[in-house]
């Protein structure tokens, strides 16, 4: 074969090898997407994941025991957000899962050491209080709450609605005062519900569009396989909007780790750390760039990560590399379709502030600690994989039976 096609051949396989690796993330991230937008009221995930510190611990959580994929992660956020979740708890749960999740904490310790692990984890609640408190500072609660249900309207303008009666007492007056959540305007009378209303708009909206809208299910209509039909409506429907993103993730990425040698990476961080006075700020900076152009996200980046440890690249830099998957262009166009423009491309200047810091802080907390990379086997990866891809199959494919056997009994019925 030829050097051009083996090239090509190369970079094929090595997207379907990623593709392979993240597979069991992308199955349950657009699964629990899915469930959040069929089942959970705005209500509930205003109780969940709202504009407060129990918003954001919960999405924290959501994330540490969630996926571990990036694309499936960030497809599970934009499940979260057009349901009414804080933007802020949002974003705590797509930077957990993705650096804080229990399976990927437990490869970075068997594969790389319990430095890399304790980084990953530390570093992420660092990452996540610079996103959460910029947003604060940048926009406050009311601003954000008023581009959500903006942009609601503006996603699904087919379904936005136009509510005449009062929000806070049901009744229609003289005074009206529009806002937008989930693609439905209310109006309110009076001054007082006026006031009551800018002063908690979310909690209010919220129960009104749950009252609103009976079609939202609940917890207990899993039990049917009506609403599993449902889910996997939704779970396809955000696949064919976000496949384009997703093939052309997964084919740069093949491409960038076949054709481009891991010595490449090692050679230019040293160059740049050696740079005198701010050779580690660009250091750091460096690690955030090579995760963004050689695409590699999640799972992908453990044997990177292995490479460059073994290279003696700080562990600074090695955490931002880390860290950089959430930055790579198919994920940042999937976020333009899933937030606000302004709140995309603050969420992405606040993450390079926040990674850059965690990797400094952890350079510095645990950088130079006794026990250097610990190199074990990457069949632990390997068996990893494969048993989560079996379960997500078998969970794909549990669903298409239920979904199957509930339609058959509705035609018998």
């Amino acid at each position: 074969m030829d050097p051009v096609g083996h090239a090509l051949l190369a970079g094929l396989l090595q997207a379907l090898s990623l593709f392979w690796e993240s597979l069991y993330g992308l199955i349950f991230g657009f699964l629990v997407s899915a469930i959040v937008q069929v089942v959970l009221t705005p209500a509930a995930m205003h109780r969940y994941l709202g504009p407060n510190l129990r918003g954001i611990i919960c999405g924290t959580g959501f994330g540490i025991i969630s996926s571990a994929c990036s694309y499936g992660a960030a497809a599970a956020a934009r499940g979260f957000y057009q349901k009414g979740g804080d933007v802020r708890s949002v974003f705590a749960f797509l930077i957990a899962s993705t650096n804080m999740n229990l399976a990927i904490l437990i490869l970075f310790w068997s594969l790389l050491g319990w430095r890399f692990a304790f980084a990953e984890f530390f570093g992420g609640i660092i990452i996540i209080a610079v996103v959460a408190t910029g947003f604060t500072l940048l926009f406050g609660s009311r601003a954000l709450e008023r581009l959500q249900g903006e942009h609601s309207a503006a996603a699904a303008p087919q379904r936005a609605t136009l509510i005449t009666e009062c929000p806070m007492c049901g009744m229609e007056g003289e005074e009206r005062y529009a806002t937008a959540f989930c693609g439905t305007t209310y109006w309110c009378c009076g001054p007082k519900h006026r006031a009551d209303l800018e002063r908690d708009p979310a909690h209010h909206l919220a129960e009104a569009h749950a009252e609103r809208h009976p079609s939202v299910l609940g917890w207990k209509a899993l039990a049917r396989p009506a609403t599993w039909a449902a889910i996997a409506e939704t779970a396809l429907n955000d696949v064919r909007m976000l496949r384009s993103e997703l093939i052309l993730g997964y084919v740069i990425a093949g491409y960038a780790a076949a054709l481009i040698p891991p010595e490449w990476l090692s050679r230019a961080l040293h160059l740049v750390g050696a740079i005198p006075a701010i050779g580690y700020v660009l250091l750091l900076l460096v690690g955030l760039l090579i995760a963004v152009v050689t695409f590699v996200c999640s799972m992908g980046n453990v044997p990177v990560a292995r490479f460059l440890a073994n290279a003696s690249i700080p562990l600074g830099a090695n955490t931002t590399f880390i860290y950089g998957d959430l930055l790579i262009p198919p994920l940042v166009a999937i976020y333009r379709k899933s937030f606000p423009e302004r709140v995309t491309w603050t969420f992405v200047g606040l993450f390079v502030v926040g990674a850059m810091l965690a990797g400094a802080l952890m350079e510095s907390l645990i950088g130079g600690a006794f026990g250097g990379p610990a190199m074990g086997s990457m069949t632990l990866n390997e068996r990893f994989t494969l048993i989560s891809n079996l379960i997500g199959i078998a969970a794909v494919a549990l669903i298409a039976t239920v979904v199957g056997k509930g339609r058959a009994s509705a035609a018998t019925g």
